[in-house]
């Protein structure tokens, strides 16, 4: 057994990934492009700004991404009418299609990762790790100021 409680996170994080970008190619994505997708799926037409803050990504990073959805023709970007410096990314009908796909590839995951815990040990367990993320974000946050 891991003693390391960063080492047993790693190697979650890896395999979690792995299993993740398996599943994922059935539905013709990658990891980084359905959690793209996740974010317009839940509010369409954000900013490529946003889209780096909430995948806590470099910028150069969600340009590759959307230029690949957009070779996919799974999502366009368009220019702000208010700020021309600024593009807006939106899903296209195809893009919006994809979602149940998406979704179910995900639902099977998240059983296979979760196989054998009873609910509370479901819940404890995403309890658990929020905070976990909550205190490396904010630890994070901190050492920046």
């Amino acid at each position: 057994m891991d003693t390391s409680l960063s080492r047993l996170l790693s190697r979650i994080s890896i395999a979690h990934r792995t299993a993740s970008e398996k599943a994922l190619s059935t539905a013709g994505l990658h990891a980084g492009q359905a959690n793209l997708l996740f974010c317009l799926w839940e509010k369409d037409g954000k900013s490529q700004a946003e889209l780096t803050r909430e995948l806590c990504v470099a910028p150069p990073t969600v340009n590759v991404l959307v230029s690949k959805l957009e070779k996919q023709g799974l999502v366009i970007s368009r220019e702000c009418p208010d700020d021309g410096r600024l593009k807006r990314i939106h899903l296209t009908e195809v893009g919006k299609r994809k979602r149940i796909e998406a979704e179910s590839v995900v639902i099977r995951l998240e059983d296979r990762t979760l196989h054998g815990l009873s609910d509370i040990e479901r819940n404890t367990a995403f309890l658990i790790l929020e905070k976990i993320y909550a205190n490396l974000v904010e630890s994070e946050n901190d050492s920046e100021t």
